[in-house]
């Protein structure tokens, strides 16, 4: 079996070498739980070439983590949000402003059918990207809720699924997040069925600090694997507690 590292040793060596290449992994937590610092340790792990999707950060944002961890650089950034907000967002703002300006709904109208014939599924952007990645490769998706608040659920497991294919046909590794308890338990249940990890990052309040915790909920067919490693966050990253 081939192992890739998913940037953290004790992890790794919880899991019996770290994840078997060809996997996808869920990320779930809180607001506030870390899920996407854990990405962005993921994605400086291992020797595949790096693709990391986002929907919340600025690039620059990202680089700057990565630097002050001392974690790799030479990803590449795709900012869906960033895109998202240019040719979406940005118009809706525009349109806004029109109403104050006194432009007749008519005018209004014209411009919104226009440019709803340009507007990008980002979905189908997101799988496409994907499947043009040279493999070994090392993906991020971070995160699914803003495809899963944008598009019909059965769409986003549609391109899970594809996306999924690929990571396992290609020997390649790809991440995604996602909050607990947002969206519907149905719908959280069918993406978790989909991946091959499911770790969940918690933590609970203990006097005037928080304890923190890695919970190993799924590794595809290895039930014994299941279970918690206390860990705390310091200048090198997510490690064990000591």
């Amino acid at each position: 079996m081939k192992f890739t590292s998913i940037g953290i040793p004790a992890l790794d060596e919880h899991l019996g070498g770290g994840i078997l290449k060809g996997s996808t992994v869920l990320v779930i937590g809180t607001p506030g739980s870390g899920t996407e610092f854990f990405a962005k340790q993921f994605a400086s792990a291992g020797q595949e070439a790096v693709t990391y999707f986002t929907s919340t950060e600025r690039d620059e944002d990202i680089l700057n983590v990565m630097r002050e961890y001392g974690w790799r650089t030479d990803l590449k950034i795709v900012n869906v949000g960033t895109r998202y907000y240019e040719s979406v967002l940005a118009k809706k703002l525009e349109i806004s402003r029109f109403r104050q300006e006194g432009v007749t709904l008519g005018d209004i109208r014209k411009f919104r059918d226009e440019d709803s014939m340009k507007e990008a599924n980002f979905l189908t952007f997101l799988s496409y990207e994907i499947s043009k990645l040279d493999p070994p490769f090392r993906v991020v998706i971070n995160s699914l809720d803003f495809f899963l608040e944008n598009y019909e659920s059965s769409e986003v497991l549609m391109a899970m699924r594809t996306i999924k294919s690929h990571t396992q046909h290609s020997e390649s590794v790809t991440l995604m997040t996602m909050l607990k308890g947002v969206h519907e338990s149905k719908i959280q249940s069918s993406v978790e069925d989909l991946a091959d990890v499911i770790l969940e990052l918690d933590r609970e309040k203990a006097g005037h600090e928080f304890k923190k915790y890695i919970m190993v909920e799924k590794v595809r067919n290895k039930p014994a694997m299941v279970g918690i490693i206390p860990c705390v966050y310091d200048k090198t990253g997510i490690k064990p507690a000591p």
